[in-house]
C-alpha cells in the first residue's frame, strides 16, 4: 500500500496578528511517570498526522497546537471574551501533555478558542470542520455565530461552517464542552472522577481529546465511504453516501494493487459500484495485504472531489469442526485468536498517547510477542490506530463504550444517546479490515434490551460477528459466547453439538505485578497472593521469575481448552493502568515483564494444533459410567483419608439432577455439596497426569490422603455447565505411584445462587 498517509502535504496554520505563541508557553505538567515520546512533543509537532485514513484528501489544514483556553464555573453558557492560560490540543485537560492536568466536573464548562486563516485558493468551497473526538457536549462558534453542537465522547463529526466565515482574513473558532464525567449517564467507559474512584476506575478524559482539522470540499461532496469485500466472489462493493444532493453525479473507483490498477467501476452516485478483484489477495495477520482504492465524484465527467482509500480482502465467519465445536474462521480457515485487553490508557495523554509513533508501538508490541488480536475495551482509539492494525496485521474486538454502572437505561435520553453514539462508532469503523467482532455489552455494565440491540448490531453489519455481552449476563444470542475467568485454571462451556456459537474467554489472567520506578503511585504496594496448589482470582506476584512462572500455567491450560471448544483468548491486560499492574508491559510502556522473545516463545503454543486427547486412566462416567463412593454431607474429619468406608453410599457417576444443557447423569444429587473418593490404576508414574472437571463449583481433590489441586469452576453469572482439564502441580503429582492409587473428591457451591448440580470427574495419563 501507498504510504500515502505520511507524505501528504498539508496547509501549515497561520495565526492572525496579536495571537502568535510560543513553545515556552506550555509544558508538560509533572506528577506522573510519562511514556518516552512524552519529551518529544511541542506545540509544533502535536498529533500532525493525517486524521482519517480511510479517506484521505490532498487538501487539509491541521488545527491541533496551542488554544487559548479557561475553565468557567457554570454551564449554559456563550463563550467567555477573555482566556487566561494555553492548552496544548489535541491533548485532554486532565492530561499532563495538555498543560492544564486539572480534574473537570459537571459545575464546569470547558472554553476553548483558536484562530485561523483560509488558504487563498479554498475561496468558493465549502469548508468543513472537523473533531476527531471531544469528551462530551460541544458546541461550537464560528466567527461569533453559533453552528451547532454534538454529544458523544468517542465518535467524529463535523461542522459546514462555510456560511458562518466573515468576509475577512482571519478567523476565530471558540468551542464550549461540557463533560460530567461518572455524574452523567451519557458513554464513558472507565473514566472516573477522582473523589467516586472505586476499584478499577482512572483519570477522566475531559474536553477535545483528538485532532482538529479543517477541509475544503465541493458544493456535493463525498461524505462516507462503505467499503465490503467478499472473498467467495472475489468482489469489492463501495458505497458512496454524498454530502449534498448529488442528482448528476456519478462515482468511479479505482483499485490498485502496489500502484497497478487491477479493477475499476463506474455508477451512479446513489448506488453502489461493484469490483471484480480477481483471484484476490488475502488480508490475514499472516499477511495483511492492503489493495489502494481512489473514488472519485464526478460531474459531467469532470471529477470535482476525489479521495483516496484502502481494503483489505478478508472474511470472518464461523462453522462446525470435525468433533461438533463451533470454531471462528478467518478466510473460511480455522484461526484461533490471542490478544490483549486494550484499554487505551497513557501516562501522559490519558487516552490519546503523546504521539502517533507511541500509537504505532503498542501494536508492533504485539506483532512481537505472537499476538493476532487485541481486544478494544470499552473505548474507541484514534482512527489510526485501526490503519496500524491493518497495516502490521491485528484483528480488532471492538467494544461499544459503557455508561456508568450507577445509571440505567431508565435515565431521561440515555438509552437514546448509547444507541446513537454506537450507530457513528459503527460506521466511522465500518471499512477498517482488522475489526472483525462487535461487542455490544461489557458484562452487565448498564445493559438492557440486550437482544434487541444484538440483532440490530448484526444486522446494520452482518459481515462480521457480534458478541451480545463479554463476561457476565449472556443473553444466549449473537454469534459468541464470551466468559471472563481470571482463575488460573480457566474453564469453558461443555458444548453439546447442538451449541450455535463459538466460545472465547473476552477476560482473563490479570496477573499482577507492581514494578518500583514505573508506577503510577509510587509508593503503591501489593502483598504477593499465590496457591501454587490452587486455583485463584487475580494472583499477585512480586518478582518476574514468578511472574513468567505463574503465566506459563496459566497458557498450558488454555492449550489443554483449545480441545473443548475454546476459540480465543484475551489476557487483561497489554499495559498496566494507574492502580492496575496487571499489565504485559509497564504504563509507561518501558519494561515488557516477560522478554518480547519469551513471550512469543509461550504464546506459539496456543497456535499449534490442539493437544491429542491422552488416554483416560479414569474414565469420564459420561463416556463410560465409574462406580463411585459417596456422601451429601461430610462423612467425617478425615473423609479423604485412605481406607476410610463407613459412612458412604455407592452410585454411578455422573452425579446431578437433570437439567437443561448437561449430559445425563446416573446418580440424582441436589444438595450444595458432595464428597466422592474411588481408587484408579497407574501403570507408569513417570507420564503427565491431567485432571478432567465437568462441573459448576469449587472442586478440592486429594491423592492418596493429601491435598492435591483446588479447581474453581464456579462462575455464579455463567448458566452453564463448565470444563477445565488441569495438569496435577509438581507438588501433587509427587503424591501418585504405581498401581492403585485413591482420589477423594469435594464439590460446593459458596454464595446463596444454587447453580448447576452435575459433576463428572476424569484422569488422563499423556
Amino acid at each position: 500500500m501507498k504510504n500515502y498517509l505520511f507524505t501528504i502535504s498539508f496547509v501549515i496554520v497561520i495565526y492572525g496578528l496579536g495571537h502568535s505563541v510560543k513553545a515556552q508557553d506550555w509544558k508538560p505538567v509533572p506528577g506522573h511517570i510519562m511514556t518516552p515520546w512524552a519529551a518529544d512533543v511541542t506545540p509544533q509537532n502535536a498529533w500532525q498526522e493525517y486524521p482519517r485514513p480511510q479517506m484521505v484528501r490532498k487538501e487539509w489544514m491541521n488545527l491541533n497546537g496551542l488554544w487559548d483556553f479557561t475553565i468557567n464555573l457554570g454551564v449554559n453558557r456563550p463563550p467567555v471574551q477573555s482566556y487566561n492560560r494555553k492548552i496544548l490540543v489535541p491533548f485532554c485537560v486532565e492530561s499532563a501533555l495538555s498543560g492544564i492536568k486539572e480534574t473537570v466536573r459537571g459545575t464546569h464548562e470547558m472554553m476553548y478558542r483558536r484562530y485561523f486563516t483560509i488558504p487563498e485558493d479554498w475561496k468558493g468551497k465549502r469548508i468543513l470542520l472537523n473533531f476527531q473526538a471531544v469528551d462530551y457536549h460541544t458546541k461550537v462558534w464560528i466567527d461569533g455565530k453559533y453552528i451547532g453542537e454534538h454529544k458523544g465522547g468517542y465518535d467524529a463529526f463535523r461542522f459546514d461552517i462555510t456560511d458562518a466565515l466573515d468576509p475577512v482574513d482571519n478567523h476565530v473558532i471558540n468551542v464550549v464542552v461540557w463533560d460530567p464525567t461518572n455524574a452523567g449517564s451519557q458513554p464513558l467507559g472507565k473514566q472516573c472522577l477522582p473523589e467516586a474512584v472505586r476499584g478499577y476506575r482512572y483519570t477522566p478524559t475531559s474536553g477535545i481529546w483528538q485532532t482538529v482539522w479543517i477541509e475544503p470540499v465541493p458544493d456535493v461532496s463525498i461524505g462516507r465511504l462503505k467499503i465490503l469485500p467478499d472473498i467467495d466472489t472475489e468482489t469489492l462493493t463501495i458505497e458512496t453516501i454524498l454530502k449534498g444532493w448529488g442528482y448528476n453525479h456519478r462515482v468511479k473507483v479505482q483499485a490498485f494493487d502496489n500502484g497497478r490498477e487491477i479493477a475499476t467501476g463506474e455508477g451512479d452516485a446513489d448506488k453502489p459500484v461493484y469490483l471484480k478483484v480477481k483471484s484476490p489477495k488475502l488480508w490475514s495477520p499472516d499477511d495483511p495485504f492492503l489493495y489502494d482504492l481512489k473514488v472519485s465524484l464526478l460531474q459531467d465527467g469532470k471529477v470535482v472531489d476525489e479521495v483516496d482509500s484502502y481494503f483489505g480482502m478478508r472474511k470472518i465467519s464461523m462453522a462446525r469442526d470435525a468433533a461438533g465445536f463451533m470454531r471462528i474462521l478467518l478466510n473460511n480457515r480455522e484461526i484461533f485468536q490471542l490478544g490483549p485487553l486494550d484499554q487505551g490508557y497513557w501516562p501522559d495523554g490519558i487516552l490519546l498517547p503523546a504521539s502517533d509513533e507511541a500509537l504505532k508501538f503498542d501494536v508492533e508490541y504485539l506483532k512481537k510477542i505472537g499476538c493476532n488480536m487485541s481486544r478494544v475495551h470499552i473505548k474507541v482509539h484514534p482512527d489510526r490506530w485501526y490503519y496500524h492494525c491493518d497495516k502490521l496485521g491485528i484483528l480488532v474486538w471492538q467494544d461499544m463504550v459503557s455508561p456508568h454502572t450507577s445509571y440505567s437505561r431508565s435515565e431521561v435520553g440515555g438509552a437514546r444517546e448509547f444507541e446513537a453514539e454506537w450507530e457513528a462508532i459503527m460506521d466511522q469503523l465500518y471499512n477498517y479490515p482488522s475489526i472483525v467482532k462487535w461487542i455490544v455489552f461489557n458484562e452487565a455494565w448498564v445493559q438492557y434490551d440486550t437482544e434487541r440491540l444484538t440483532d440490530w448490531t448484526k444486522r446494520k453489519d452482518p459481515s462480521r460477528l457480534v458478541s451480545n455481552a463479554s463476561g457476565w449476563t449472556d443473553r444466549n444470542v449473537g454469534d459468541i459466547r464470551d466468559f471472563h475467568d481470571y482463575t488460573l485454571y480457566p474453564s469453558v462451556a461443555w458444548s453439546p453439538k447442538y451449541y450455535p456459537r463459538a466460545q472465547v474467554i473476552g477476560e482473563g489472567g490479570g496477573l499482577d505485578l507492581p514494578l518500583k520506578g514505573h508506577l503510577w503511585f509510587q509508593d503503591q504496594t501489593m502483598p504477593e497472593k499465590i496457591n501454587r496448589a490452587g486455583d485463584l482470582n487475580r494472583e499477585t506476584v512480586t518478582t518476574v521469575k514468578d511472574f513468567e512462572e505463574r503465566y506459563t500455567v496459566w497458557i498450558e491450560n488454555l492449550v489443554l481448552l483449545k480441545s473443548y471448544g475454546l476459540n480465543g483468548i484475551v489476557y487483561t491486560q497489554i499495559t498496566d493502568v494507574e492502580v492496575e499492574l496487571n499489565g504485559w508491559l509497564t504504563y509507561d510502556r518501558k519494561v515488557s515483564k516477560i522478554p518480547v522473545e519469551r513471550l512469543e516463545e509461550i504464546h506459539s503454543r496456543l497456535f499449534r494444533p490442539a493437544p491429542e486427547r491422552g488416554n483416560y486412566v479414569l474414565p469420564l462416567s459420561m463416556d463410560k459410567p465409574q462406580r463411585w463412593m459417596y456422601s451429601f454431607t461430610e462423612p467425617s474429619s478425615d473423609w479423604y483419608k485412605l481406607g476410610n468406608r463407613g459412612k458412604w453410599n455407592s452410585g454411578t457417576g455422573p452425579f446431578g439432577k437433570n437439567q437443561m444443557n448437561v449430559p445425563e447423569v446416573n446418580t440424582r444429587w441436589e444438595t450444595r455439596s458432595i464428597f466422592l473418593q474411588r481408587d484408579f490404576n497407574l501403570t507408569s508414574t513417570s507420564k503427565k497426569v491431567n485432571i478432567v472437571v465437568y462441573n459448576v463449583g469449587i472442586t478440592d481433590i486429594y491423592i492418596n490422603g493429601e491435598f492435591a489441586i483446588q479447581v474453581n469452576n464456579l462462575r455464579r453469572t455463567d448458566s452453564e455447565l463448565k470444563v477445565s482439564e488441569v495438569p496435577l502441580p509438581e507438588q501433587a503429582a509427587r503424591l501418585l505411584k504405581k498401581g492403585s492409587n485413591h482420589i477423594a473428591i469435594k464439590l460446593e457451591f459458596t454464595g446463596t445462587d444454587q447453580p448447576i448440580n452435575f459433576v463428572d470427574i476424569g484422569i488422563k495419563e499423556y
